[in-house]
C-alpha cells in the first residue's frame, strides 16, 4: 500500500469524520477499535464519536472479527500436514 495522505473533513472534526477514519483504520490497516481510537486520539485529541457511532463501531469490529475467523477456518481446512505451502502464504490467498 502506498503511504499517501488524505484529508477527512466535517464541520467540527469530532464525530463523523473520526468515525470514518476509525472504520478505515480497522478495515484496511487491520487495527482493533481500541488501537485505532488511541492512534487517532494521539493525532487529534478532540475526537469524540457520538454514542450511536461508537455502538456501530463496536458492531463493525465484531463483524470484522467474524469475517477473519471464517477466513482462518477456510484456510485451516485447506491445509494438510503434508502441504508444503507456507501457512502464511496460504492465508494470504484467502484474503
Amino acid at each position: 500500500m502506498k503511504k499517501e495522505r488524505c484529508l477527512v473533513h466535517c464541520a467540527a472534526g469530532v464525530s463523523r469524520s473520526a468515525t470514518i477514519v476509525l472504520v478505515y483504520s480497522m478495515k484496511y490497516h487491520h487495527n482493533t477499535l481500541k488501537d485505532a481510537f488511541h492512534y487517532l486520539l494521539e493525532k487529534r485529541p478532540q475526537i469524540g464519536p457520538n454514542e450511536g457511532f461508537l455502538l456501530q463501531l463496536i458492531r463493525y469490529e465484531k463483524e470484522l472479527i467474524r469475517t477473519l475467523e471464517i477466513v482462518l477456518l477456510s484456510a485451516a481446512e485447506n491445509l494438510s500436514l503434508s502441504d508444503s505451502k507456507n501457512p502464511i502464504e496460504t492465508f494470504k490467498e484467502f484474503r
